[in-house]
């Protein structure tokens, strides 16, 4: 029964899964871990790793194989592979949704929409030349709005008046949420502003890649309730949040790190993963 750890290294956060695989049987998670990004990605990976380990209740010897994706891939010393960011979304959300076909990926530094069939990407289209569309300006606006960020999902849901950030640069959107307060304009109105900002440039990379009649929604900014009732509003289709949302990379990675160990060292494949 090999055991693969994926490891997702992230701008904001770290996150590992450690999978485990019998011959003719699905791929189950047996310990997720996660642990704050920073300039060295190898601590992280490692931080990330070891708090996986203790919830599967396993030693880092073990562990059969240990793939690697996510910004910091490359910093990780003790991986035996590693894969894109794409790749690993489409794999990891499929695992989670078996029927998806267009996955919606929002992480700290970037936001992808992903076009997949049966865990394959087809086609990709990401956004990340300004923080303005991607979670760290979630991060920024709560701090200078004095908000929890785990409270962020659920103010943004009591909106009355929702106020647009109309600017695509992350400087000018902060000036304008600035300018929002000044106004005297409710946190939970200038929230929802933000999450309808995200959705729809969100909406933008989906379409571009063909969003058929439903999305799966992946990545840390999919816990906020408040974003997932923009996406539903704006794009008129269904949005799936998965149990785990924030460890779909990770899982993906190690799900495919599975299929390559599988593959070079002949170990029955499995049908799940394959």
């Amino acid at each position: 029964m090999p055991l693969v750890a994926g490891i997702d290294c992230g701008t904001g956060f770290t996150k590992a899964v450690i999978i485990a695989s019998e011959p003719h049987a699905t791929a189950r998670i047996v310990g997720r871990g996660r642990a704050k990004s920073g300039v060295d990605s190898n601590l992280a990976a490692s931080n990330a790793l070891r708090s996986a380990l203790q919830h599967a209740c396993i030693a880092h010897e073990d562990l059969a194989y240990v793939a690697t994706t996510g910004f910091g891939r490359y910093g990780v010393s003790f991986r035996d592979i590693q894969i894109t960011e794409i790749t690993s979304a489409a794999r990891g959300a499929h695992f989670l949704c078996p029927e998806t076909k267009t996955i919606l990926d929002i992480g700290s530094q970037t936001t992808r929409a992903v076009a997949s069939d049966h865990g394959k990407v087809k086609a990709f289209k990401s956004n990340d030349k300004c923080a303005a569309g991607s979670g760290m300006f979630i991060t920024r606006a709560a701090k200078y709005l004095e908000v929890p960020l785990e409270q962020v999902g659920e103010l943004s849901l009591h909106a009355t008046r929702p106020q647009p950030i109309s600017s695509i640069c992350a400087v000018l959107a902060e000036s304008e949420i600035i300018n929002h307060v000044s106004l005297g304009v409710s946190v939970e109105d200038i929230l929802r502003g933000i999450h309808d900002s995200l959705a729809e440039r969100a909406g933008m990379l989906l379409k571009r890649v063909g969003m058929g009649d439903s999305v799966t929604f992946i990545g840390g900014v999919a816990q906020q309730a408040g974003i997932v009732r923009a996406l539903q509003e704006k794009l008129k289709v269904k949005v799936t949040v998965p149990d785990g949302c924030e460890y779909a990379c990770a899982l993906g990675a190690s799900l495919l790190g599975l299929h390559r160990y599988s593959a070079v060292h002949s170990v029955t494949k499995v049908g799940t993963v394959a």
